[in-house]
Formats: structure tokens, sequence, C-alpha cells
């Protein structure tokens, strides 16, 4: 299920905002303070009531006081209290509202003074909605061991860490086929897509016996399938091989002896290999600034690994602040394989002093972009040195 398209009114920075999302790609994109973490914790956070609703009490009352705890964790306001989350200066109320792709809603609301969030008729959900993944900026993947240590206060954790972090340490733990006899084979749409993330960095992270994550170079080669009957009828070439993790040496190394780079890639990875992220059947997947501390040279491949998981039905937000990254996408998308990337753009409009957005299918169509007016203005004065 795809969230199709949003609503926020007198929400932290934004006073009225409606957003349109394709299937496929989103890419936010303004100058800072905009509000592009905002608007991907706010779908995040209504993507995932579905899942509340399943660890609440059941009851309506149950499952709006466990969404608002979800969203303070997720933004963690100054006052621990919902009605801080309201826009300065707001006289209406506060509300978030998502539509999704089966034609139903969820809305909720809250004025200055709730405790709580209030869920708008007929739009609380049925707990069957498939669960969202948010990558924020910094990379987890070395984190997870002491965010997860049973000696550290779960208090002072949260106090550091937002729950964007802490849900994906989680889901970064889920078990996954690492085992050295396992193999990709099982879902031919995937098999590509982790050998392009093993070889783009080399090797693949795996959880230790610590609970820390390590890493070991190597790649997927295709192997003899030792399963297969090697007597009388000769096999298909492609059930008589199986392609598996081959490590190059033994030794390994702590996630945070590597590049943070290399690590964010690990945690896609990751994520592909316990099932986290399911193309078609797991819930949006919000990724913010996926360019921070990645080699420029490895954009082209990672935009090439974004594009063949929307083929595959994954639905994928992006914020971002990196021109690479948004010319990789605009140039490397094919109409052909129906591939489809929406830029949304943030911008402070001064005539009625609040955010608003401008969209559009083709970047070169986007006027408010803080980006390509920068490396505008970055050739002009090369050109203007180059020409003395």
């Amino acid at each position: 299920m795809m969230i199709t398209g949003l609503e926020i009114e007198n929400f932290t920075t934004f006073r009225e905002l409606k957003v349109e999302l394709s299937p496929r790609i989103n890419v936010i994109i303004g100058s800072n303070g905009t509000g592009k973490t905002h608007l991907l914790k706010a779908i995040y956070a209504l993507a995932l009531s579905g899942q509340i609703r399943r660890d609440a009490d059941g009851t309506k009352n149950g499952l709006e006081a466990a969404l608002s705890d979800k969203i303070l964790r997720l933004f963690l306001p100054a006052e621990s209290r919902i009605g801080g989350l309201r826009s300065h200066g707001a006289r209406e109320r506060a509300m978030l509202s998502a539509r999704k792709s089966d034609e139903t809603s969820i809305a909720v609301s809250f004025n200055s003074h709730s405790t709580k969030v209030r869920f708008e008729s007929g739009s609380s959900p049925d707990g069957t909605e498939p669960r969202p993944v948010f990558i924020p900026t910094k990379e987890v993947l070395s984190l997870v061991r002491g965010m997860r240590d049973p000696r550290y206060n779960r208090a002072t954790v949260e106090l550091i860490f937002d729950d964007s972090y802490i849900d994906l340490a989680e889901q970064l733990v889920r078990p996954g086929f690492e085992d050295e006899a396992s193999s990709i084979n099982e879902d031919p749409r995937l098999s590509s897509v982790v050998r392009q993330l093993v070889n783009l960095i080399g090797g693949r992270y795996r959880l230790n016996a610590g609970g820390g994550f390590s890493f070991e170079a190597g790649a997927y080669e295709e192997k003899p399938n030792p399963e297969r009957s090697k007597a009388k009828h000769a096999q298909a070439y492609q059930d008589s091989t199986v392609t598996r993790f081959v490590r190059q040496g033994k030794a390994s190394f702590a996630s945070s002896m590597t590049a943070e780079g290399f690590r964010k890639i690990g945690v896609l990875h990751r994520l592909l290999c316990n099932g986290s992220i399911n193309p078609g059947s797991t819930g949006v997947l919000l990724w913010d600034e996926p360019e921070a501390n990645l080699n420029p040279k490895l954009m082209k491949k990672l935009v090439h690994v974004l594009l063949e998981l929307s083929r595959n039905g994954q639905q994928i937000v992006l914020a971002t602040h990196d021109y690479v990254l948004l010319k990789w996408l605009d140039l490397l998308m094919d109409k052909d394989k129906e591939d489809h990337v929406r830029f949304h753009a943030l911008y402070r409009d001064p005539s009625p002093k609040q955010m608003s957005v401008e969209s559009s299918d083709s970047y070169s169509l986007i006027s408010k972009s803080a980006i390509s007016n920068t490396f505008a203005e970055l050739f002009d004065e090369d050109l203007v040195r180059a020409l003395g």
C-alpha cells in the first residue's frame, strides 16, 4: 500500500501544505530550515499507524495515546507534549492527513493544549498497513550495539536518538540470509540489487555475536548447487547453479572501522536481506540525505539501485541537498521501464509568510531550487575566473 498524498496544517514549520506523491520515487529538496526532515517524519508517523495499533490496547484512546507518543519520539520537541508541535502563532488546530492507494486515509489533529492527537472520523487505521522504513541522515550500523546494549539506560539512549534511529536499529538486527549456506536466488527481483550493493562497497556487513556489525570483504559468485543431482538427466543451467557470497580472506572489521558512506550502503543491503524492505509488500521507504558522506562517484550506482527497487513496486521518498544525486535521477530515469520521479521543492513564500511546495515530474521545470541556483552561481564564478 502506498501513500498517494499528504496534507499538513499548522504543524511545526508548515501552516498549510499539500503534496501529491508518486508511487515510484519522490525527491524532496529545499534550503536548510524548510522542513524536509519534518515532512519525511510526518509521512513515517502516519504510515506507522497500523503497526502502532497492533501494539496498542485496541481502543481508540489507546491508539491515540500510542501514536502521540511515537510522534513525540520522532520530533523530540522542547516541550514534551503534542501541543508543542503546533505552528508558532497558529490559532487553528494542527492536522496531519495521508491518503493511501486503497482510497482510505489516516488523519489526526490536535491543538496547543492537547496531550494527545485525536483521530478524525473514519480515519482510524485497521492494523493491516505494511510497515514503512525510515533511514535517517546519520548511519546506524556502527551505533546498533550501543543503542541496544542492556547495560545502557534506555532513557539515556532515547535522549540522544529520536525514534527514526531506534526503529531502524531494531529492523537492522532482524535475521536475514547472511549465513554461509544461504543464497540470494530465492527472489530474482532482489538478487541483482543485492549484488550491486555488495559490489559497490566490496563486501557486506553481518551481525556478530557481540550484537554489533562486522564488515566482510567479498562478492556474490555463481557456484554449483550442491542440492542438485549430477547423475542421469542434466538440469537447466539456472537450476544447477546458486549465487552465494564468497569471502575474500578470513579477516573482518568492526563497522566503525569502515567508511561511513559504505555503512549507509550496508544499511540498505541489510534491510533487503532480512525482508524489512521487500518491494511490493513493505511500506514506503523514506531516506533522509542518502548522499551524506557518500563518495560522489558512487551516486550513479546508488541511483540505479533505487530505480530498480521502484520498478519492483517500492515507493521511495528521499530528501536531499545534493545536485549530483538529483541529476543522476533525472538522467537515468527510463520511461520505457515506467520510471517516474517527482520532485518537490520546499521554499519559504514571503507573501503569506509560510512554507510552500512546488512539485514537478521534471527537475528542469523546478524554479524554486536553491541547489541548482547555487551550482549555476558556482559555474558562473568559475567561468569569470577562466576568462580573466
